[in-house]
C-alpha cells in the first residue's frame, strides 16, 4: 500500500470518529459523518496507489549497444577524462569522496552519479581554476561523451513513456475547477495547506500528499461551496416591509388622528424608504381613505423619488374610528436602495403608470426628508380635535412585499444546470425524487468525474438525495448535500489514470491513455483546470487523436483560461513565486509594495502569455524590446509617459530604455536580490538554471557567508568584495561562472531600478560566458544569451513544460523525447506555441507504462 493511500484512508477513518464541531445541528453532524464514511469507502475502492515500472533483463541486442557505447565513451570522453580529472579523482585520491576510475570501463556506475558529474564539467565548476583547464570545444565534447553514455542506450530502444503516480488536485487546480464548473471564482483552496513541491513544480504526483488537516479541509470547502453554487429559492432575500402609522414620514401639513392615523392636508403626501433586493414586481398594500364619509373615493399614486407614477388606486371613506380602506397594487421596483411616495390625487387629472409624473415630489429634497425623518425620532401625541374637512386624506399603515419572482441573476450562474428539475410534492412531501435527481446529477457527475458516468454509480447519490428529503430538508438543501459528497469523492479530487481492460501494452510496453485521460491531460496541462464540454465531448466520441488534439491546443491556447500556464508553469520554471514572499528593506527601498510586486509578477507572465499566444521565437523571452505595464510598473519604470490614462497592462516599447527581455524584468531581478543588495551569484545561478539548464552545485560546507568574509575595504564596491571572497579555490571553481553572469545585471538595484553606481562608485557590469563571450550590462548579455543560447533556452523550457505537462519528474528515458520535440521545432525557430504542441505530441504525454509483462 502506497503512502498517498495510507494517508487518504487514515484521514477518512480520522473524520469518521471526529466528534461534532461546537454549534453543529445534529442533521449536519449526520450529514458530515455520511460524507466522512463516503470519503473512505470510495477512496479505498479506488487504490490510491504509485505505480512503478518494473525492470526487465538486458536483451542481447541491448548488451551490444552498450559494447558500442563503450567504445565510444573511450574514444571521445575517457581521454579527456583521464587527462583533467582524474589525477585527483581516483582509487588512492579521491577528492570530495570522487573515485572516477569506475569510468574506465563504466561499470558501477548509476546514472545519477554519471549525471553529477555531467552538470560540474558542464557548469565549468570542474577542473578548478588552479588546475590546467579544458578548452571550451574540448568541454563540450567532454559533456557530449557524458550524455551519450547517460542516454543512448535507451534512445537507441523504444523509450517507455514512463508511470504518473495517481494525484490529487493541487490548490491552483482545485480553484479553477471550481471555477469552471460552477461559475463563481470562490477560491476555496485558498485555506488549503501549501502543496508539496517536486522537481520545481507543485503538481507532483510523486509529493502531494493527503493529511488529515487537507481532507478536513475538503470536507468544509465542499459544504461552502455546495451553498453558494445551488440556492434555496426560500433563503433568498425578500423585501418584506410593514410600516406603521407612526412610523410614516409625512411631506407637509398634518393631524395625528385617536387611533395614529396621519391626516394629511391636500398639499401632502407620505413617503417612505425601501431596499429592494431584486428587481421586479412588488405589492404595495396601503391602508387608509378619504377622512370624510361625504367625500368621493381618492386616487393615491403610488411614484418614485423623481414623482413619476409606478402605480395607482383609490380609497374610500376609512370607516371612522381604527377603520380603514385598503388597496393592493403591483409595481415594478428597480434593485437596491430607493425612495417611494405615496400621493393623494384630489383632481381629475389623468395618471398613467411610468408616464405621469407629478410636480410635487420635487419639493421633498434630501435635506427636508432627513429633518423630517429626525423628527420622527420623538413620539407625537395624538392631535385631539381637528376640521378633517381641512385635512382630506388618512394613511393607515402600508406594507411591500417581493419580488412576486426571482429573476435569473438572483441565484448562482450554473444554479439551473445543477438542478433542472425539482420533484413534484404532495403535500409536505416529494414525489419521485431519486428519479428527478439522477436526472440533474447525472450531467453535473459527467463534468465532475472527467468523464462518462453509469446510472450505477449516479444512483447512490441520487438516493441520498432522497434520504435528505425524507428527513424534512428541502430539495435544494438536499442537493446542495449530494454536492458536497460528490466534491469529496475520489473520482473529483484525484486524477486516475488506469488502464482499460481490452487494451494491450505496445512493444515498449506502454498503454496509450484512454480518450478522457488524455482530455485531463490537456486541460490540467493548459488551463489547470477541468475539461470543458468541448473536450468531453470529443473524447465521448473517440476524435480525440491526431490532427484533432492539434487543433484542440491551439483552440485552449487562446482561452483565457491558458492564463494558467503563466501563473501555474511560468511562475513556478522562473521562480516567480518567490516574488509573494520577497522582503525588501524598507528603509532602502520605499516604493516596494504589494501593488508593485503583483505588477512586476504580471509582466512577466504576459510577455511569456503574449509568446504563446503569438507563437513567437522563445528566445524574444530574453531579446523583446517591448513589455507589459500598468501604471504602478510603469512609473517604476520612468516610462509613464507611454500610457494613456489609467490603463490596465498594455504593450509598450523599451527601445529607447536599458531594458531587454526576461533578464531586465523587475520580477526577476528582484527575485534574485537580497533584501538590502544586489546578489551577482543569485541572479548568474538563476540564468544558468532557468535559461540555460545546467544545475549548479551546492556550496561546500563551512564556506562563510559573503558578510562573513573577510571585506575589501569600507567603500568597496560587490564585485570587489565578491572577487576577494573568490581567492580561495574552494570557492573560485563556481563562482567564477555564476559571478560573471550575476554581472551583466549589476546595472539594476535590488528592486530592479536601473543604476549607475554603487555606493557612490561607477557600476561595472561587464562580465564573460563560459565560453569567453564578453558582454557590458543587462541589455547586452541579453542580446549575446538570445543570438547564441536559444537552443539551450528552449530545451531547458522543454523538459520543465514536459515535467509540469506530466506531473512528474523526468527519468533518462524522458531525455530521448526531450532531444525529439528540440528536433522538431528547431526549424521554426523554437516557437513557444510549437514546443506546447510538441510537448503534447510526445510519448510520455499520451501514453503510460504498465506493468503487464
Amino acid at each position: 500500500m502506497t503512502q498517498t493511500r495510507v494517508h487518504v484512508i487514515a484521514a477518512a477513518r480520522f473524520l469518521v470518529k471526529m466528534p461534532a464541531r461546537s454549534g453543529q445541528s445534529s442533521n449536519a453532524r449526520n450529514e458530515t459523518s455520511c460524507l466522512a464514511r463516503m470519503v473512505f469507502a470510495l477512496v479505498a475502492a479506488v487504490g490510491c496507489g504509485a505505480l512503478s515500472t518494473a525492470g526487465a533483463e538486458d536483451t542481447p541486442q541491448q548488451a551490444a549497444r552498450q559494447q558500442e557505447n563503450l567504445q565510444a565513451w573511450k574514444a571521445n570522453g575517457l581521454p579527456l577524462m583521464q587527462a583533467f580529472c582524474v589525477d585527483c579523482h581516483n582509487a588512492d585520491n579521491a577528492e570530495a569522496g570522487l573515485d572516477l576510475t569506475p569510468y574506465e570501463t563504466l561499470s558501477d556506475l548509476t546514472a545519477a552519479e554519471i549525471r553529477r558529474v555531467t552538470e560540474m564539467v558542464q557548469f565549468g565548476a570542474m577542473p578548478p581554476v588552479d588546475a590546467e583547464q579544458l578548452e571550451i570545444e574540448d568541454r563540450k565534447q567532454l559533456v557530449q561523451a557524458l550524455e551519450s553514455t547517460l542516454y543512448s542506450a535507451s534512445c537507441d530502444l523504444t523509450p517507455k513513456a514512463g508511470k504518473v503516480t495517481v494525484r490529487r488536485l493541487n490548490r491552483s487546480e482545485y480553484n479553477n475547477t471550481v471555477r469552471d464548473l460552477f461559475g463563481l471564482d470562490l477560491r476555496p483552496a485558498e485555506t488549503f495547506p501549501s502543496d508539496e513541491v517536486g522537481a520545481g513544480f507543485d503538481n507532483n504526483g510523486d509529493v502531494l500528499s493527503l493529511s488529515p488537516m487537507l481532507v478536513e479541509k475538503y470536507m468544509t470547502a465542499a459544504e461552502e461551496v455546495s451553498q453558494k453554487v445551488i440556492i434555496d429559492p426560500r433563503e433568498l432575500p425578500r423585501l418584506d416591509l410593514s410600516v406603521a402609522p407612526d412610523r410614516i414620514p409625512v411631506f407637509g401639513d398634518y393631524k395625528i388622528g385617536s387611533f395614529n392615523g396621519r391626516f394629511l392636508t391636500g398639499e401632502a403626501f407620505a413617503f417612505f424608504d425601501v431596499d429592494a433586493p431584486y428587481a421586479g414586481r412588488y405589492t404595495f398594500s396601503v391602508r387608509g381613505g378619504a377622512s370624510e364619509d361625504s367625500q368621493d373615493p381618492v386616487r393615491v399614486a403610488i411614484c418614485n423619488a423623481d414623482g413619476k407614477v409606478i402605480g395607482v388606486d383609490s380609497l374610500k371613506y376609512f370607516g371612522g374610528g381604527g377603520g380603514s380602506d385598503s388597496m393592493r397594487e403591483d409595481v415594478q421596483l428597480e434593485k437596491g436602495k430607493q425612495r417611494l411616495l405615496l400621493i393623494p390625487v384630489f383632481d381629475e387629472r389623468e395618471l398613467k403608470v411610468n408616464e405621469t409624473v407629478l410636480d410635487i415630489a420635487k419639493s421633498l429634497d434630501a435635506k427636508r426628508a432627513s429633518e423630517i425623518l429626525k423628527a420622527m425620532e420623538t413620539p407625537q401625541k395624538p392631535s385631539g380635535r381637528f376640521d378633517r374637512g381641512e385635512f382630506p386624506f388618512m394613511f393607515r399603515s402600508f406594507q411591500v412585499n417581493g419580488p412576486h419572482s426571482f429573476p435569473t441573476e438572483a441565484y448562482p450562474p450554473r444554479q439551473f444546470a445543477l438542478v433542472r428539475r425539482v420533484p413534484p410534492r404532495r403535500g409536505s412531501s416529494y414525489r419521485d425524487v431519486a428519479k428527478v435527481s439522477a436526472e440533474n446529477l447525472k450531467p453535473v457527475m459527467r463534468f465532475m468525474f472527467r468523464g462518462p458516468v453509469s446510472d450505477d454509480e449516479v444512483m447512490p447519490y441520487a438516493q441520498l438525495v432522497e434520504a435528505m428529503t425524507k428527513r424534512g430538508e428541502s430539495y435544494h438543501r438536499s442537493m446542495q448535500i449530494a454536492l458536497s459528497a460528490l466534491m469529496v469523492s475520489p473520482r473529483f479530487l484525484f486524477r486516475v489514470e488506469t488502464a482499460e481492460n481490452d487494451v494491450q501494452p505496445d512493444e515498449a510496453g506502454d498503454l496509450p491513455l484512454t480518450q478522457h485521460q488524455l482530455a485531463s491531460r490537456l486541460s490540467y496541462f493548459l488551463w489547470s483546470s477541468t475539461p470543458d464540454e468541448n473536450l468531453l465531448n470529443r473524447a465521448r466520441d473517440g476524435k480525440l487523436s491526431g490532427d484533432e488534439v492539434t487543433r484542440q491546443v491551439a483552440r485552449m491556447i487562446t482561452d483565457a483560461k491558458a492564463d494558467s500556464l503563466g501563473a501555474d508553469f511560468a511562475a513556478q520554471w522562473l521562480g516567480l513565486r518567490n516574488l509573494e514572499t520577497h522582503e525588501a528593506d524598507a528603509a532602502k527601498f520605499p516604493e516596494f509594495s504589494g501593488p508593485l510586486k503583483q505588477a512586476m509578477n504580471q509582466e512577466t507572465q504576459r510577455l511569456f502569455l503574449h509568446l504563446l499566444r503569438e507563437n513567437r521565437p522563445l528566445s524574444e523571452l530574453l531579446s523583446a524590446d517591448y513589455t507589459f505595464v500598468n501604471p504602478v510598473l510603469a512609473k517604476f519604470y520612468g516610462i509613464e509617459k507611454q500610457l494613456q490614462g489609467d490603463s490596465e497592462f498594455v504593450k509598450v516599447s523599451l527601445t529607447d530604455t536599458p531594458r531587454r527581455g526576461l533578464l531586465s524584468h523587475a520580477s526577476v531581478l528582484t527575485v534574485t536580490s537580497m533584501p538590502t543588495r544586489t546578489s551577482p551569484v543569485l541572479r548568474g545561478k538563476w540564468i544558468l538554471e532557468s535559461v540555460l539548464g545546467i544545475k549548479a552545485p551546492e556550496p561546500p560546507a563551512g564556506v562563510p557567508e559573503l558578510e562573513e568574509s573577510k571585506t575589501a575595504g569600507e567603500n568597496a564596491t560587490l564585485r570587489e568584495q565578491l572577487e576577494l571572497h573568490r581567492e580561495s579555490s574552494t570557492c573560485a571553481s563556481c563562482h567564477k561562472v555564476m559571478d560573471q553572469l550575476g554581472f551583466g545585471l549589476d546595472d539594476f538595484d535590488a528592486i530592479g531600478r536601473y543604476r549607475t553606481k554603487d555606493q557612490s562608485q561607477p557600476i561595472d557590469a561587464s562580465g564573460a560566458l563560459p565560453d569567453g563571450r564578453a558582454f557590458n550590462g543587462g541589455a547586452e548579455l541579453s542580446r549575446v544569451l538570445s543570438q547564441t543560447e536559444g537552443e539551450a533556452l528552449a530545451r531547458t523550457m522543454i523538459k520543465h513544460m514536459l515535467t509540469f505537462a506530466i506531473g512528474r519528474e523526468l527519468t533518462p528515458d524522458d531525455r530521448c523525447e526531450v532531444d525529439a520535440m528540440v528536433e522538431a521545432t528547431r526549424d521554426g525557430g523554437f516557437k513557444v506555441a510549437d514546443i506546447v504542441q510538441a510537448v503534447v505530441a510526445s510519448r510520455p504525454f499520451q501514453f503510460q507504462s504498465t506493468d503487464l509483462p
